[in-house]
């Protein structure tokens, strides 16, 4: 006879989840996490954020120490969909100087890396 007591426990704080997502589902009020992709070019980095029919007027893109945050949304009938993610920056890339795009549902992000400054000889005087 298999012990039904040991079942729940394997998926302890499960249904809280569910019940949750559901009632947030219910109200037509969800924050998705987008997916994203990153890779290395010629000087420094694309990041692709991918946000299926948000509109350019429906972003908050922010940047604070490092710190690189999309927000979205989009609404569709009585639905809202939010978006939001979150992105730590390395500290050689130029945050002055990132270009943004939108284009068919992707959402990118061109981070050149900061200038070093070329090594010098110096001469005693």
């Amino acid at each position: 006879m298999l012990n039904t007591q040991i079942l729940p426990t394997a998926f302890y704080g499960l249904q809280n989840f569910l019940d949750n997502l559901n009632a947030a589902n219910a109200q037509g009020e969800c924050t998705y996490t987008p997916k994203a992709d990153y890779y290395e070019v010629k000087d420094g980095f694309m990041l692709e954020v991918e946000l299926p029919g948000v509109k350019k007027e429906d972003l908050d893109i922010q940047i604070e120490k490092n710190i690189l945050t999309v927000k979205a949304t989009r609404a569709r009938k009585d639905e809202k969909f939010t978006y939001e993610r979150s992105f730590r920056l390395a500290d050689d890339i130029d945050t002055e100087n990132i270009k943004v795009s939108l284009e068919n549902g992707v959402l990118a992000f061109a981070l050149a890396k900061k200038q070093q400054a070329a090594a010098r000889k110096l001469s005693i005087g």
